[in-house]
């Protein structure tokens, strides 16, 4: 380890040896750590690290950056809009020509406000919707990246590509429970025109024994194939679907239909025309800040990148991701920030190519404390041992409630960065890397870490 403070800190000591115990080599952990004096003291600074200036996979971690810029360029009262169009004259109740969706960046526009926006156009007279159906994501100009690039697994959540007319995440909860013999489902919310068939064998055990995967045969069924105990009740999944244009369609029609509407349109992904008339306009309930706060806390990867890219549009920029990365780092260089390491892809984690030095994260950490009220920054932030992605962890009594984090978690990556508000009031700042095929071995260490920047300062 390598000092780079002004005392020495007893945590260099035992925690690379922590991280040697679990297995794990020294050359694939990098840590950095400010301990801040407690205030109305004349205590220094304690600074500590290992490996701190090498540039490093950081996974999720990385939305600490994203979201920072976010919450300075944007702004934490920055709310999207999105706004709904007529392609055609209204006749006697029927929309002719059909419906366009232009999308204004909102990464969390979900069916509870498609809901509202639905009465909002029938208040307008229409009943009935035929022609097209098009959904505008111009906003952002990026070439919309395939989700199976990443991991061949273009079903997940966390693999839906970013759109500025995304519509509840392109995603659905799906679950399965097995009652008198017979599988039910249920499909959250529903989509027009789809099922799913469960072709599952009972097998001898409980939910440890669950194997199946999900098979899209064709655009209106999902195939659920493999085994469940037979003592398991049943299970949820969060599934991706379709395309944005094929499920943004199928999730409208679904609620307009429900409200009393009719719809038959094709969807497609194309420009509004001009000659389009505006009947709606959705500005989000959501501030920004909200929105920060579910990207860290929940890790969400489809709303950090639309928010990324957002950087970009936002300022004219076209809403791609080489221009994000040159306004992140010019937002960097007027903090007096300079990460030379630094490689942003998609600003979420989501990718291989990403690197930075724990110490320069730190760094970014440490002078978020500096503004003016750093609480709702540090409240994006997950809760130890209560919110989040850390809800099930640190819950020990030390720490549970004390410690705001952002963890990350790839295959051959483990990493988490945040804050600890020690024993004696100081604030402890940390980011620490994992990269290695065994990274899921330091899960244990990683809290242990936290644990003791509590109790030690």
């Amino acid at each position: 380890c390598t000092s780079l403070g002004h005392a020495k800190s007893p945590v260099q000591d035992d925690w690379l040896a922590a991280f040697l115990q679990a297995g794990l080599p020294a050359d694939a952990v990098s840590y950095s750590v400010t301990v801040l004096p407690a205030e109305q003291t004349t205590d220094r600074a304690i600074r500590f690290g290992h490996r701190e200036t090498v540039p490093m996979n950081p996974a999720s971690t990385i939305k600490l950056v994203t979201t920072a810029a976010a919450m300075d360029l944007l702004g934490p009262d920055y709310r999207p809009v999105t706004r709904f169009y007529a392609l055609g004259p209204i006749q006697k109740g029927v929309l002719k020509g059909g419906l366009g969706i232009l999308g204004g960046g909102d990464p969390k526009l979900v069916i509870e406000d498609l809901q509202q926006v639905i009465v909002e156009l029938k208040a307008k007279g229409i009943r009935r919707i035929e022609g097209r159906f098009v959904l505008d994501g111009s906003r952002y100009q990026e070439p919309l990246p395939d989700p199976s690039a990443f991991d061949g697994q273009p079903l997940k959540p966390y693999n839906v590509p970013p759109h500025a007319a995304m519509l509840n995440f392109k995603s659905v909860r799906l679950g399965l429970w097995s009652e008198k013999g017979k599988w039910q489902t249920v499909v959250e919310p529903e989509l027009a025109g789809f099922r799913v068939e469960p072709q599952l064998r009972r097998v001898k055990g409980g939910c440890e024994k669950n194997q199946f995967d999900f098979q899209q045969q064709s655009p209106d069924v999902l195939q659920v194939r493999g085994q469940v105990g037979l003592k398991c009740p049943g299970f949820e999944r969060y599934i991706a679907l379709f395309d944005h244009a094929q499920f943004a369609y199928r999730l409208f029609a679904k609620a307009w239909r429900d409200a009393g509407g009719s719809i038959s349109a094709k969807p497609e992904k194309a420009k509004i025309p001009d000659s389009a008339k505006l009947l709606a306009s959705w500005t989000s309930p959501r501030p920004m800040i909200e929105l920060l706060s579910e990207i860290n806390k929940r890790s969400n990867n489809p709303m950090a990148r639309s928010v990324f890219l957002e950087l970009s549009a936002a300022a004219n920029g076209g809403g791609t991701r080489a221009d994000a990365v040159r306004r992140v780092k010019q937002w960097l260089t007027s903090q007096n920030l300079s990460f030379p390491e630094m490689v942003l892809d998609n600003g979420s984690g989501l990718s291989r190519h990403e690197r930075i030095a724990s110490a320069s994260l730190t760094r970014l950490m440490v002078a978020r404390l500096g503004m003016p009220d750093p609480y709702p920054w540090i409240d994006t932030l997950a809760l130890a041992g209560l919110e989040g992605t850390a809800k099930k962890r640190l819950k020990g009594q030390q720490t549970v409630g004390r410690a705001w984090i952002k963890t990350g978690s790839l295959d051959d990556v483990r990493s988490v960065s945040g804050y600890a508000l020690t024993d004696q009031g100081r604030w402890a700042v940390f980011t620490v890397f994992v990269n290695h095929p065994q990274a899921g071995l330091s899960k244990p260490v990683l809290d242990e870490f936290i644990q003791k920047l509590v109790s030690r300062y």
